[in-house]
């Protein structure tokens, strides 16, 4: 049965929507496809680096993600899809083809990094690859940025990171029993040990983020936040 977000949306779109076409899709690894999204309703946009677009489901709702890039001259914008699992947002990124019209809506602010001064540490996983890039690229001249991401797969994640210039990342492998949280927040604390006055940006899961702010509280390592929780274990259309 639809859910109620799902059917208001649906009523709504035509007046609230963006409508594209998909015109490119290349699959980056087994578990990551890019795709570039073309409409004339994409030139009278105002994007910034860290915000989000809601892609519109019929029958299941939005689903929530970063843009890469936005053109405003040619009514572009990109998307990376993480298929995990059989999520609407996966099945999507899987079954996609050039040609294929969607509706969402934004681009609306989500995480604002246009504020931040000086360096910057970002912690994230594979939901966080494109704030990650759009970070890096807002940052290029200004200050550095030092990505720390916990994955599931290092060989999934590695060519992605590659193809966004984020190659020089810390990666780390997640564990079930989240035994590889404490060496996460070991490469967190050198990094901002390292860039006195850094920023320390948090996105991705949930109880990740919970659980290194708690350990860095404890290991009495500070720093300016922001925090921006994108998924949760059990939970679905967080953000």
């Amino acid at each position: 049965m639809a859910s109620g977000k799902a059917i208001l949306g649906s009523m709504l779109g035509r007046f609230l929507f963006r409508e594209a076409q998909v015109e490119q899709v290349r699959e980056l690894s087994p578990r990551f496809r890019w795709m570039e999204l073309v409409g004339a309703g994409l030139r009278d946009s105002s994007w910034s680096a860290g915000d989000k677009v809601q892609v519109f489901f019929p029958g299941v709702g939005m689903r929530t993600y970063t843009p890469l890039a936005w053109d405003t001259v040619r009514g572009a914008t990109q998307l990376l899809v993480y298929l995990h699992g059989n999520s609407p947002g996966a099945e999507w990124g899987r079954n996609v083809r050039v040609g294929d019209r969607c509706q969402f809506m934004g681009p609306r602010g989500s995480l604002a990094l246009g504020a931040l001064k000086g360096p910057v540490v970002l912690f994230g996983d594979e939901t966080s690859f494109a704030v990650a890039h759009t970070l890096r690229n807002l940052r290029a001249g200004v200050g550095g940025v030092e990505q720390v991401f916990e994955v599931s797969s290092r060989a999934d994640a590695e060519p992605v990171l590659r193809e966004l210039h984020l190659s020089g990342s810390a990666v780390i492998e997640r564990t079930p029993d989240e035994a590889h949280l404490p060496t996460v927040a070991e490469r967190l604390r050198v990094a901002l040990e390292q860039r006195p006055g850094a920023a320390l940006v948090m996105t991705g899961r949930a109880q990740a983020i919970q659980a290194l702010r708690s350990r860095l509280r404890v290991d009495r390592v500070g720093a300016t936040q922001k925090v921006k929780a994108y998924w949760s274990a059990g939970k679905s259309g967080l953000d």
